[in-house]
């Protein structure tokens, strides 16, 4: 890796570091005055405006080099912390405490747009093909990793080594914290390689529910903390009940902002607004994050459920260029936040001012979170595949929900990072300080061991890379196709299109891992049903057991229903559907027609050897051998595409030629 660029930013931004740091309050125990307050504050979002300008030019050349070995973030790390440990010796305490990991700040500012972007571009399709496993490592892979890690440390403490006294419940609270994966690099480095889709969308969707489900884990455990409880096993119903509240409660919130931008959308006509339009797909989501948290729920939860609900419902009313709008701006103030977070996270490890550190306790955690890893992975893996044999048993190996190389990538995507900083920081009490320095460190851990070598896991594994990512951002047309894979491992793959129609004929092509696939309309395999048709069927056959009818009616509850329902029963009542494709695709009707009646001309004058006369609009048919070749003399080309129009003879009646382009007079001569 050539890597004197890197260092050259490094330089420039340390450099810049020390010129700005001259100019600070001279006591360090004072709090400055306004104008030194406004100089001092300045400088330090200089130096993490520099760092983040230098960490978006490595990114550049590390692309543009395609260098592999080495990801972004694990750079932005070291440079803040190379940042923090000059701060830490060269400037006063007050910007010290400016450039320091806030939570506030980090819960406000940066973690929404992560966030929005991740429910915004939410690829629902492939996620909803991988939907069990998705909410299998997100639920109760997150609540076994929490408890693994909160029995392990208890059990480090119950030893006495380094007089570590944590509590149960502060066991179980750092569990809780460190449960909050945050593998950014990870899934960076899957955009790069074009890794397998089902592989990303189930590590896409455990990532944007875990850190749901692990902040609300941590404000259940700490509303018991606040209260003065310990945890007993007398507390796991009401903790229960509470946490299904709360979700439930944050997704009812978040759901309910989102259809209500939809209806805005349908009755008013913002898409003549453009940016009105924009910034109220925006702000409405943010209104979701604030209320929630303002009445004590998850605004997590109701910020990726509202983007969500938006992308789906009122996405279609947007115009085009608000389309466009939404889904650039999400993606560059989330590739902003999180670029920022890894600088913030690299200063804090050296500008902290209450940090406890214990090696041996770091160690064992970090043994720990791997270990809880393995245990919410594998186990829960091995439930699911066995669950697919049962329901397939002539199913191959190839086909099981999660195979054992997929498995291994997912714990190796076990990366915690700023979410469980962020959880750290609000925890307070004696044992605050070490919790908060042992989550930093175990984080930066992670980032830099499990993410750096994130490339040559995969080369290692035999994933499949270079294949193409399913894209959202193909609906600026207006239309919804909704397909439904299913691999049968024999080399080839059946799709059955809900949206081709009956006359089509069936299609073959080969994916870019050299399948063939195959792709069958939704009326070649059955006549149009009902939504609701589909149950009756099982119950239907008189000679079948009640348990087997129920079986057969869950059976029957399959993605296609689902997609069918919110096709016609809840996107005609949040979306246009009349007036709807003509704000948006007037323009582009009106260049197909243009570019229609070009091709139409063309063909036409591609028939003829001559081109038509300006004088009499019809072109004289080739003559051979004084034989007339070609359509009649009264019957012009242009009649089969102008029926209503009577047209001039031609000149080939007389006997004289027609005349050719050169020989035609100019206009005005």
């Amino acid at each position: 890796m050539d890597t004197p660029g890197i260092t050259a930013l490094l330089s420039t931004t340390a450099t810049t570091l020390l010129s700005s740091s001259t100019a600070l309050p001279p006591s360090e125990g004072e709090e400055p005055t306004p104008e030194d307050e406004e100089r001092v504050s300045s400088q330090a979002l200089l130096i993490l405006v520099s760092l983040l300008i230098a960490a978006l030019l490595t990114s550049y050349y590390l692309q543009r080099w395609r260098i592999r070995t080495v990801h972004e973030t694990v750079l932005s790390i070291f440079a803040g912390m190379v940042v923090g440990l000059v701060l830490r010796f060269s400037t006063g305490s007050y910007i010290k405490r400016i450039v320091t990991f806030d939570h506030t700040v980090f819960f406000n500012m940066l973690l929404p747009p992560i966030i929005l972007n991740c429910g915004y571009n939410l690829q629902k399709t492939s996620v909803a093909r991988n939907i069990p496993s998705v909410l299998m490592f997100a639920f109760v892979g997150t609540v076994v990793s929490a408890v693994v890690i909160g029995v392990l440390v208890q059990a480090y403490s119950l030893t006495g080594i380094e007089s570590i006294g944590f509590s149960l419940l502060d066991s179980l609270i750092l569990g809780t914290i460190l449960s909050a994966t945050d593998p950014v690099t990870i899934l960076a480095v899957f955009e790069q390689l074009r890794v397998d889709p089902k592989l990303f969308s189930i590590i896409f969707g455990e990532t944007v529910f875990n850190d749901a489900v692990a902040i609300v884990l941590f404000a259940t455990l700490s509303a018991l903390r606040s209260s003065g409880q310990d945890f007993t096993l007398h507390a796991v119903p009401s903790m229960v009940w509470s946490f299904m509240l709360v979700f439930g409660a944050s997704l009812l919130v978040g759901v309910a902002i989102g259809v209500f931008m939809a209806l805005l959308c349908k009755h008013l006509r913002l898409y003549e607004y453009p940016s009105i339009e924009t910034s109220l797909v925006l702000l409405l989501s943010y209104q979701a994050y604030l209320f929630s948290n303002a009445i004590e729920l998850s605004g997590i939860v109701s910020l990726l459920f509202s983007a969500a609900t938006m992308r789906q419902y009122a996405y279609r009313s947007l115009s085009i260029k608000s389309k466009r709008t939404t889904r650039y701006l999400f993606h560059l103030l989330s590739g902003l936040a999180e670029n920022f977070v890894f600088i913030y996270l690299g200063i804090s490890l050296f500008t902290s001012s209450d940090m406890l550190f214990r090696p041996v306790f770091v160690v064992f955690v970090m043994i720990s979170t791997c270990v809880s890893r393995y245990a919410a992975i594998f186990p829960l893996s091995r439930i699911l595949n066995a669950i697919f044999k049962y329901r397939h048993p002539s199913a191959p190996s190839s086909a099981q929900p999660v195979t054992h190389e997929e498995q291994t990538m997912l714990f190796w995507a076990g990366l915690r990072g700023a979410v469980a900083v962020a959880l750290a920081s609000e925890v307070s009490g004696q044992n605050g300080p070490l919790l908060r320095t042992t989550v930093l460190c175990v984080v930066v851990l992670s980032v830099v061991i499990f993410g750096g070598t994130t490339p040559q896991v995969v080369h290692l594994l035999g994933i499949r890379t270079g294949v193409p990512q399913p894209d959202s951002s193909d609906e600026d047309d207006g239309s919804d196709i909704e397909s439904l894979s299913d691999s049968d491992g024999g080399g080839h793959r059946t799709i059955i299109d809900l949206s081709t129609p009956a006359a089509q004929q069936t299609q073959n092509s080969r994916t870019a891992d050299g399948t063939d696939e195959v792709r069958i309309p939704m009326e070649q395999i059955s006549p149009p049903l009902a939504p609701f048709s589909r149950f009756s069927s099982p119950w239907s056959e008189p000679d079948v057991s009640w348990l087997t009818r129920i079986r057969s009616s869950f059976r029957s509850l399959d993605r296609s229903l689902i997609f069918d329902l919110d096709k016609h029963y809840v996107q005609p009542l949040l979306t246009r559907q009349d007036d709807s494709h003509r704000h948006r695709n007037h323009l582009h009707r009106r260049r197909t027609h243009t570019r229609r009646s070009r091709v139409r001309r063309r063909s036409v004058l591609a028939n003829n050897d001559t081109r038509p006369d300006r004088t009499s609009r019809s072109p004289s048919p080739p003559t051979i051998a004084g034989s007339t070749v070609g359509p009649a003399a009264d019957a012009s080309p242009w009649s089969e595409h102008y029926p209503d129009r009577t047209w001039a003879s031609s000149s080939s009646d007389t006997g004289s030629p027609s005349k050719s382009r050169a020989d035609r007079p100019l206009l005005g001569s």
